[in-house]
């Protein structure tokens, strides 16, 4: 999710203080579903690939929270002045 959130977010740079391999002694992460040397690839996988159930409902109203978006931006569907794939 925050790798997800990074992409998404698109700053200008990422600043981190330590590598996977820095914190590696100190901590392990063995969560039920994550696990630092798989989760790049559960990351790629589509939603209902995963180990973590993951179930999709649809529901029309879901995206109404992105058309009330873009009625208040004068039908404009991106974000003024955000960055944009080249």
């Amino acid at each position: 999710m925050c790798l997800g959130l990074l992409y998404y977010c698109s700053p200008d740079e990422v600043v981190f203080l330590a590598t996977r391999n820095d914190y590696e002694p100190h901590y392990v992460d063995d969560r039920k579903y994550f696990e630092l040397a798989t989760f790049y690839t559960e990351f790629a996988k589509n939603w209902d690939e995963r180990r973590l159930p993951m179930r999709y409902q649809l529901r029309d109203a879901a995206i109404d929270v992105y058309r009330a978006w873009r009625e208040r931006n004068a039908g404009e569907r991106r974000v003024a002045g955000a960055p944009i794939a080249a």
